[in-house]
């Protein structure tokens, strides 16, 4: 499984970078995040999210039975439900789309070219949703039933088959054909697993009875779910909202934005989700069993673990961020100032890059006490606050304006969240966890220099404009950058520094630690 996601998330680089290549920054590059934000949201809400908060558990319940006719009965109930929830939400696509656009991109209104593209692009990407929806219900089925291995394969073939579609398709259609391809990739991406549902004991036979037990609770919790989902989405389609507005010239800022938002999340990805997910049942267990103090303990843990692992990746996007975005994807459509614009937007986004990662830390600590409703409240409040510094900034600065708007309310959340959790908890080791902040930022600042100094005296032995070189550059910058941050916490003596390579050599970490 670790082997299949580091290639899944290899994949998906190399998949944005083939779409850079292919489409650059430009008008139909936004009109392609607009169309694909529309129905992703929708299939998250009704179907994608919500299998795995409820769908996933109810299955497992029933299997933990022993009783196979009833667990039968469940599967083909919920399987029904799914198809016939996937096709209404393609209908439906097919149908609301010129109303959707408008909503998720009011600023289109200025160019009809580009709402009816962005129209045409929906409806082409509902029925990818339709696919992804079903994909990710087999996966469910799969894990419920200890299987893993095809469920993390089959993300590979995804984007394995959306690279190779979008370089066969897009000379031919255009930015369609990019669409097209996502269709063929989730389609793979679900064909790759119904095998092994098979062989693991799906057997499908039609029946929708809204009566069974199984399908009411799943309904009963679905809202609650949906809600909680939907307060997390729309404050990711807020920056684009805002963008819509901004005048598009060589590049368009909804682009931009959306290259610069997904380098950023890549280590977030990466690192934060790691710690966070390593700790979580720790904290669970304390949870569970009232220890406060080792629950205490566990999160501080994770913040300070989280914290020291992100500080140099910030450093570098501040130091560098021209560099990793030119070698990420400057190539063909993707001109110079494309590459200028997207750094701008890695180096603002990049900012707010420890909140988020802490982020995925705190909520664990709610999850783990039962209180999914703190992080609903607070992460709706955070929506207004970032729609109205979006609305501030980007009058100043632009799209980098609501880049640094998200960075500020990630900030605000995160400490929003960890003064709640305080009150819950008490001490959540203030000390301990400011003096990590304390040394990671100041091995940071020393990593930064690094790697700028490392990377612009590599540019005199290579030709910066060739990839050859700038990937020698990146390697040289990135290089220094990791052995001063090493070396100045190994000097400090830094904790941290074991727990995070505990926890990527063996995928746990001491509570005690």
């Amino acid at each position: 499984m670790a082997i299949a996601a580091v290639a899944s998330r290899l994949l998906g680089v190399m998949r944005e970078a083939t779409v850079a290549a292919l489409f650059g920054a430009g008008d139909a590059k936004a009109a392609y995040v607009v169309a694909y934000s529309v129905p992703f949201f929708v299939q998250r809400l009704l179907l994608g999210g919500t299998l795995s908060i409820v769908f996933i558990p109810t299955i497992s319940r029933y299997l933990t039975r022993g009783d196979p006719e009833e667990t039968d009965r469940v599967v083909s109930n919920l399987l029904s439900l799914v198809l016939v929830v996937g096709l209404g939400m393609v209908v439906a696509g097919q149908l609301l789309a010129p109303w959707l656009i408008p909503l998720a991109a009011p600023g289109f209104s200025r160019s009809p070219e580009l709402v009816e593209l962005s129209v045409e692009l929906t409806r082409i990407l509902f029925v990818a949703m339709f696919f992804l929806g079903l994909s990710l219900f087999l996966a469910g089925y799969l894990q419920s039933h200890q299987q893993f291995t095809v469920p993390a394969i089959a993300p590979l073939l995804f984007n394995a088959v959306i690279i190779g579609a979008s370089v066969a398709l897009a000379p031919v259609w255009g930015i369609h054909g990019l669409a097209v391809a996502w269709v063929l990739g989730t389609a793979a991406q679900c064909a790759a697993q119904l095998p092994a549902a098979a062989g693991a004991g799906l057997r499908f036979r039609p029946r929708l009875d809204l009566r069974h037990p199984a399908l009411r609770e799943v309904v009963r919790l679905a809202l609650p779910a949906m809600l909680g989902l939907a307060v997390v989405e729309v404050n990711s389609y807020v920056d684009r909202v805002f963008a819509s507005y901004l005048p598009a010239g060589p590049v368009n800022p909804v682009a931009v934005l959306d290259y610069a938002y997904e380098v950023v999340q890549a280590p977030v990805g990466f690192f934060a989700i790691s710690i966070a997910t390593a700790i979580f049942p720790h904290l669970s267990r304390h949870a569970s069993a009232g220890d406060l103090e080792a629950l205490r303990r566990t999160a501080s843990l994770g913040l300070r673990a989280a914290v020291f692992a992100t500080a140099p990746v910030l450093a570098v996007y501040a130091a560098v961020p021209d560099l990793v975005v030119r070698v990420l994807f400057e190539r063909y459509a993707f001109t110079p100032e494309a590459t200028a614009a997207v750094a701008s937007g890695v180096a603002a986004y990049g900012v707010g890059l420890v909140s988020v990662a802490c982020y995925t830390v705190v909520t664990r600590v709610f999850y783990a006490l039962h209180d999914m409703a703190t992080p609903v409240r607070v992460g709706a409040g955070m929506v207004v606050l970032n729609a109205a510094l979006d609305w501030v900034c980007m009058r100043w600065w632009g799209f980098v304006g609501i880049a640094l708007a998200t960075s500020a309310v990630s900030t605000v959340n995160v400490a929003v969240l960890l003064w709640l959790a305080r009150g819950r908890l008490g001490s959540l080791e203030g000390r301990r966890v400011g003096s990590t902040v304390a040394r990671a930022a100041a091995a940071a600042a020393l990593c930064g220099v690094a790697a700028w100094a490392a990377a612009h005296a590599a540019g005199a032995w290579v030709d910066p404009e060739r990839l050859r070189g700038q990937l020698f550059q990146l390697g040289c910058g990135l290089g220094a950058g990791a052995v001063v941050y090493l070396v100045a916490n190994a000097v400090a003596r830094t904790e941290e520094l074991q727990v995070v390579l505990g926890v990527f050599r063996r995928g746990a970490v001491s509570p005690r630690a």
